[in-house]
């Protein structure tokens, strides 16, 4: 990336921070859940509209898609945003706090529909800069039913972008940055075991097979699955966090049903505790007289930061770190972690990094509240560093 086409960059990020800020705060008043962000997608189209930016309605509505086109082939890039809030009362005393009761912007999304607004902006008035095209997807449902999945499901990769980038804000020291290479979220799957007994009185336990009992045995050995199956350096978690079944303390139980939820960083780890799930709890069942059915439910695959995509997003950053930062807050020691970040994080980007090479992003915006909490809380002068981060590697990927 040319040093005059960077300066650009760094003056039009300037120039259009108050309208990055007015379009997070209005967001931010008006927040709406998973699938619901309908005048969220109304902002995003008049905004698209008012900088002469081509978009259509995404088949999974109300999600949008735009293109930047510079009218010289090149690569395809597509930058992704999130809209979705979540069902949480806001506490903060904010003069755009939430406007609609029980529903929060508690997790940054608002930021990342403002920012990615802004970052089409700023590319749509560079296109003389780079050659190709951005694929902007401004994305419904990421807290709640993988708008990702139903999006690509419906078309969305039809075209194969050459490299996808995501971010997400996070409540960490202001401008510190988190680039993990490889597998940086897990896989987070549900699965429940509908365990079959045999009704009696407790008075005739013989003539019963409890199925609260087999479902005792089956907790206790599902307990050790990850200690002993799989290695620590996995970080692969299971956790039996619901049991219902039987119908009164002089019955024994017919039925016990378990909840479960697994968190694996590798489709390996994943897959070692499906298998084991499913032969350590019909062996059981069975051993104890009882018989049970497992039924796995699907979640958010890991995020996966391509090796090579993502050290060339690092380097943008790392050679021009003074500039970006420039005007913002202060470099903070140890700005930025690369190598290995894995962490039990669930995040719908991973639908995105599964079938393109991708970089997510992750920007430290302030050390307030925890995220999904009723005050979590972003340092809007960070934002602007978000729009630098993006902007900048678009335009050093499509300019090469």
């Amino acid at each position: 990336m040319e040093n005059h086409s960077l300066k650009r960059l760094i003056r039009l990020s300037d120039e259009y921070e108050a309208y990055t800020l007015k379009n997070r705060r209005e967001i931010h008043k008006n927040p709406e859940l998973s699938f619901q962000e309908f005048r969220t997608a109304a902002l995003v189209c008049r905004e698209l509209d008012a900088l002469s930016i081509p978009w259509e309605k995404s088949p999974v509505e109300p999600g949008i898609i735009a293109q930047i086109d510079s009218g010289r082939p090149g690569k395809l890039l597509m930058l992704r945003a999130d809209m979705d809030a979540l069902p949480i009362q806001e506490e903060n005393d904010l003069e755009f706090r939430s406007e609609r009761e029980n529903v929060m912007h508690a997790c940054g999304h608002d930021v990342h529909t403002a920012n990615l607004l802004t970052v089409a902006r700023i590319l749509n008035e560079m296109k003389d800069c780079f050659n190709g095209r951005v694929k902007l997807v401004f994305q419904p449902g990421e807290e709640s039913g993988g708008g990702g999945r139903r999006m690509i499901e419906q078309g969305l990769l039809d075209e194969k972008p050459d490299a996808c980038i995501g971010l997400h804000v996070f409540p960490w020291t202001q401008g510190k940055l988190v680039i993990g290479s490889g597998y940086l979220t897990a896989f987070s799957d549900g699965c429940t075991v509908k365990i079959h007994g045999k009704a009696a009185h407790s008075s005739t336990l013989e003539e019963g097979v409890d199925a609260i009992g087999i479902a005792a045995a089956i907790v206790t050995a599902l307990n050790s699955v990850a200690a002993r199956n799989i290695s620590p350096m996995e970080n692969s978690t299971l956790n039996v966090g619901k049991i219902a079944g039987g119908s009164a303390p002089n019955i024994i139980a017919s039925e016990c049903e378990l909840s479960i939820m697994m968190r694996n960083i590798t489709p390996d780890a994943r897959e070692v505790m499906m298998e084991k799930i499913n032969s350590i709890s019909k062996g059981i069942a069975e051993a104890m007289g009882g018989s049970c059915e497992i039924s796995f439910r699907q979640g958010y695959p890991s995020v996966y930061n391509d090796p090579e995509f993502t050290a060339f997003v690092t380097d943008t950053v790392e050679n021009h770190r003074e500039v970006l930062y420039d005007g913002i807050v202060e470099i903070p020691e140890h700005y930025l972690l690369t190598g290995s970040q894995a962490r039990l994080i669930a995040e719908d980007f991973g639908f995105y990094s599964r079938q393109v090479p991708s970089c997510f992003i992750q920007v430290g915006t302030g050390v307030y509240a925890p995220a999904h909490s009723s005050r979590f809380m972003v340092d809007e002068n960070c934002i602007k560093l978000c729009t630098r981060l993006m902007a900048a590697a678009a335009l050093r990927f499509l300019s090469m």
